[in-house]
């Protein structure tokens, strides 16, 4: 399930960087879309970063650690 999950992950994200950067042929407006792109995933992984020590947090203070 794990693998499966990841590789889904993995392809959609694929998928929606090609989609927003549009086509390669475009040039500077794929250049334009592909910075887009890393802006939004460097947003994403800082969100990821800040947020998952405060669930962990939560989750261990409600016990459910094990």
């Amino acid at each position: 399930m794990n693998n499966t999950a990841r590789q889904t992950g993995g392809a959609v994200g694929v998928a929606v960087a090609g989609a927003v950067a549009g086509p390669p042929t475009a040039g500077a407006r794929f250049a334009r879309g592909f910075h887009a792109v890393g802006l939004g995933t460097a947003g994403l992984y800082t969100a990821a970063a800040v947020l998952a020590p405060a669930v962990l947090l939560a989750v261990r203070r409600a016990g459910g650690e094990r």
